[in-house]
C-alpha cells in the first residue's frame, strides 16, 4: 500500500520538461500596470463601490474543501451576506490544496510543501500580489485578506499541523505574508472561523468604519 504522504508528493510531482505557466509579466506593453500616473483612470463614473477584500476559495465555495470537511452546502453564507449588504466586492483567492493534490487528496501539508507544490503555490502568490498592487494602485481600498481558521492551507492564527488542530499558520497565508512584507503591502490579514462568522464580521465592521472616518 502506498504511504498517503508518497500520494501526495506524486500528486504535486514535476517534470522539468511539461510546459511551465509562467509568472505574471509586469512589462507587457499596454498592460496599464507600470505604477505610471498616466496608467490610473478616475473610477468615480459609475455606481462601484471602490472596495474589495480577498477571501479564501472554499468560504465561497465549499464543494472545494477537503472530504468530510464541508460544513456549509456552498458558502459561507452569514460572512458573504454581510460584504454583499455592505457592498464590498469579493475576489476568491485560489484553493491552493485543490490546485496542488486535488479534491480527494490527503497529507495536504506534505504536498504543498514539496518542491513542486511550492513551485505551484509561488506562481498563485504572484497572480494574487499583481492583482492586489493594480487595485492599490488605481486609488482603490482593499478592506483586507481573510483566510479560513484551521485550514493547513489558509489558517491565520489556527492550522491543522501534525494531525490536530494548533496555533500556527497555514502554508498559503505564511508565504502570502511573506511576500507582503518584501512588497511593502500592508493589507491586514484575518482569521474567519466557521462557526463564529459573528467576530469576524465585526472585525470587518470596525474596519469599514475607520477606513470611513480617515477618508
Amino acid at each position: 500500500m502506498v504511504p498517503a504522504a508518497a500520494v501526495a508528493l506524486n500528486s504535486c510531482s514535476f517534470d522539468d520538461n511539461e510546459a511551465q505557466i509562467p509568472s505574471p509579466d509586469y512589462s507587457i506593453p499596454e498592460s496599464g500596470f507600470h505604477g505610471r500616473d498616466e496608467n490610473k483612470r478616475d473610477w468615480s463614473g459609475d455606481n462601484r463601490s471602490g472596495r474589495v477584500v480577498f477571501l479564501s476559495h472554499c468560504m465561497l465555495n465549499q464543494n472545494a474543501r477537503i472530504v468530510h470537511e464541508g460544513d456549509f452546502p456552498a458558502m459561507f453564507e452569514p460572512l458573504i451576506d454581510y460584504l454583499k449588504k455592505k457592498q464590498v466586492g469579493l475576489i476568491q483567492m485560489p484553493c491552493i490544496e485543490l490546485y496542488c493534490l486535488g479534491l480527494g487528496r490527503f497529507d495536504v501539508r506534505v504536498g504543498m510543501e514539496s518542491p513542486a507544490g511550492m513551485k505551484r503555490l509561488e506562481r498563485l502568490i504572484d497572480d494574487q500580489v499583481f492583482t492586489m498592487r493594480e487595485y492599490l494602485f488605481q486609488g482603490f481600498e482593499i478592506v483586507g485578506i481573510l483566510g479560513k481558521q484551521g485550514s493547513p492551507s489558509c489558517g491565520v492564527t489556527r492550522t491543522w499541523l501534525d494531525n490536530l488542530q494548533q496555533d500556527g499558520q497555514g502554508v498559503w497565508i505564511r508565504e502570502l505574508k511573506k511576500r507582503l512584507a518584501l512588497e511593502k503591502l500592508d493589507i491586514p490579514v484575518h482569521g474567519v472561523a466557521d462557526y463564529k462568522q459573528d467576530e469576524s464580521i465585526n472585525w470587518l465592521e470596525e474596519r469599514l468604519k475607520r477606513n470611513i472616518q480617515s477618508s
